[in-house]
């Protein structure tokens, strides 16, 4: 209910509206003079202390006029509905034009937004207001209360709202986009709806990417996973999160797929591969450099010729070539690192030809060759302690073709016959 104040001679009537954003002013006729120290007491009891110029607005804009036994505004603010204004935090006509299938040239165009990042929020900022920021005793008003309902609403997939802090946030790396009915997503992943064929430029992606054709004779970075839907040929590839071929890998050598998760393909022929994770083939690989951290796979797949270390298991169908070529294949400890320390190395050799005019990056490289010593000193303790009954093997289910060299940690074997199978244990 409102509150109602009356001056001692009951002729004047202050009304006090609930909602703190009016005062109406009635005056009875009566015939006797209206003491303006009754108003102004009236006033002061109130408290009221803003609106006294939005209240004479308003009865301009709506042609009032002062009278007797009519109530009047004395002190108004205003409140305007909707006035939460939603903050986009990227590109807004991008991400309204923006489809998971993409083209070649658009990459170029893609902004990553980070797993955690506020991507929108809604603004209480009271300059942004577009009504009053104080109410008629001066006190600021609150936030206007937000539809929560409706604000959950617009958050898509990958998009999370927080009701406390009314922001929307990332659930992982993406890029964002906003859909014909407003509502804001993270596309985690784009498709490439081409091949890719000996490109002018290297081909560079801040998240995961589909491609559905060939790549060839590309230089390609991924921010992300990399699905193939073809063949990579003549292709160097750095992929910082899991890569699946579902064709072939082809003379890929120089320098070659570097991949910071898993690999999964058919075949990989005449390539260099340094895999951090594990590699999982279902057909061959042939006269091919491999070294994959987590362990190799084929189940039904052969490896014949080239040089494949690992710092995992080995389980194979078929080893060796039965044209006579020689295969070499090892399990040693964390062979990642190792390699990567000899390829850091290399280029810090390189840099130090010049040591002032590369002294930035030779500070960077110092960096990441000491991040990975540790890691490798890390993978070395972590073999030191394992439990006693794990031990490296390596398995061939099926024929064996000399000559192979195998060899786990410090123990070599040499195969100079054909034989049906084999399963070499690590021994101490």
């Amino acid at each position: 209910m409102s509150k109602i104040l009356t001056n001692p001679g009951g002729n004047i009537i202050l009304e006090l509206k609930d909602d703190r954003l009016s005062a109406w002013l009635t005056i009875k006729r009566e015939n006797r003079l209206i003491d303006e120290k009754d108003i102004l007491d009236l006033v002061e009891q109130a408290g009221i202390k803003n609106g006294f110029e939005e209240a004479q607005r308003y009865m301009r804009k709506h042609s009032m006029e002062k009278d007797f036994d009519i109530p009047f505004p004395l002190a108004m603010c205003s409140r305007v509905q909707g006035e939460s204004k939603l903050n986009y935090y990227f590109n807004l006509d991008q991400a309204k034009h923006r489809q998971k299938e993409i083209h070649l040239n658009d990459l170029p165009n893609l902004t990553r937004i980070e797993e955690g990042t506020v991507i929108a929020d809604y603004n209480n900022d009271i300059f942004d207001r577009q009504g009053s920021i104080y109410d008629i005793y001066g006190d600021m008003l609150s936030d206007e209360e937000l539809d929560v309902q409706a604000a959950e609403q617009i958050a898509g997939e990958n998009v999370t709202f927080d009701i406390y802090h009314q922001q929307y946030l990332a659930e992982c790396a993406g890029i964002p986009r906003v859909d014909e009915d407003g509502k804001i997503s993270i596309l985690d992943k784009v498709i490439l709806v081409e091949d890719i064929s000996y490109p002018a430029e290297v081909i560079r992606s801040p998240i995961s990417m589909e491609v559905v054709g060939d790549i060839i004779g590309a230089q390609i970075a991924v921010a992300g996973n990399l699905i193939v839907k073809n063949n990579v040929i003549d292709c160097n590839i750095s992929c910082q999160g899991d890569i699946q071929v579902q064709g072939d890998i082809q003379n890929c050598k120089l320098p070659g797929l570097e991949i910071k998760g898993d690999v999964q393909c058919k075949k990989i022929v005449s390539s260099k591969l340094l895999c951090y994770g594990k590699l999982v083939f279902s057909e061959v690989i042939k006269d091919s450099e491999i070294i994959a951290n987590n362990g190799i796979y084929g189940y039904s797949g052969w490896l014949q010729g080239g040089h494949t270390e690992s710092g995992g298991n080995i389980e194979l169908q078929h080893l060796g070539d039965p044209e006579g070529k020689l295969t070499e294949l090892e399990i040693s400890i964390s062979p990642w690192h190792k390699a990567a320390l000899m390829r850091l190395t290399r280029r810090m050799i390189q840099l130090k030809k010049n040591p002032l005019a590369n002294i930035g990056e030779i500070e960077a490289l110092n960096e990441r060759i000491a991040s990975c010593e540790s890691e490798l000193n890390d993978a070395l303790n972590e073999f030191l302690q394992r439990p006693p009954e794990l031990k490296f093997r390596i398995l061939v289910t099926q024929d064996v073709y000399p000559p192979v060299n195998l060899r786990i940690l410090k123990n070599e074997y040499v195969i100079k016959n054909k034989q049906p199978k084999l399963e070499i244990i690590e021994i101490d």
